[in-house]
């Protein structure tokens, strides 16, 4: 089983390592790293025109090319375009697509994003799986502010603690906290007031795709 995953934040692929580690060491899987930062500067800037969905959609098709059987986007913004991509053999799975099952099933939902392209794709994922789940969540978001300035300036740790304190904030008022964008992950370490659970996709993706290596087998 080949495993590929496409990053457009090089950092990313360092935040997916342990998680790689604890849920795919799996002697009978292969893992390759894409990483190609202009995808997502381009929908940043542009948003998701027709040529920024064919770059992402022509990223994919390279990539399954390679032989992957499964690819993971592990950008929430260019990932409905990324599962869209057509006549390819690998299978394309958004790396926020197993939170959003599991978020949908919880109630009411809040999703913090610091990005503001990603709130969009996101409730747009959030409100599919609902309606393949049989679900009618009720789902507001917020735009965490001024978060991205310290990512972009490499500084990791403010970042993560500028969502922390954002989750806290938000207190009971939800049933489930939804982290849209996998770099905001880190910053489940520095909540420590808060009831809702607070959901992120690295850990969740790569325990989904430890299941289905698993099921894949058996077959």
């Amino acid at each position: 089983m080949k495993i590929a995953f496409l990053y457009t934040l090089e950092a990313n692929k360092i935040l997916f390592r342990p998680y790689i580690n604890q849920y795919l060491d799996d002697h009978s899987v292969t893992i390759s790293h894409h990483v190609n930062e202009e995808l997502l500067k381009q929908a940043m800037t542009d948003g998701l025109t027709p040529g920024v969905i064919k770059h992402v959609q022509q990223q994919i098709q390279q990539i399954a090319q390679d032989g992957a059987d499964i690819i993971i986007c592990t950008c929430s913004t260019i990932g409905d375009a990324a599962e869209q991509t057509a006549d390819i053999a690998s299978q394309v799975i958004r790396v926020d697509r197993p939170m959003a099952e599991q978020a949908v099933l919880t109630g009411n939902i809040h999703v913090l994003a610091a990005l503001e392209s990603t709130i969009e794709p996101t409730i747009a994922l959030l409100n599919q799986c609902a309606k393949q789940l049989n679900q009618s969540p009720e789902i507001s978001f917020t735009v965490v502010p001024n978060a991205w300035q310290h990512y972009a300036k490499g500084d990791a740790i403010l970042y993560a603690k500028a969502i922390a304190r954002h989750v806290e904030q938000i207190g009971d008022s939800c049933a489930t906290i939804v982290l849209a964008q996998a770099s905001m992950a880190p910053a489940v370490e520095y909540v420590h007031h808060t009831s809702p659970p607070v959901l992120s996709s690295p850990a969740l993706c790569c325990r989904y795709l430890s299941k289905l290596v698993k099921f894949k087998r058996s077959k």
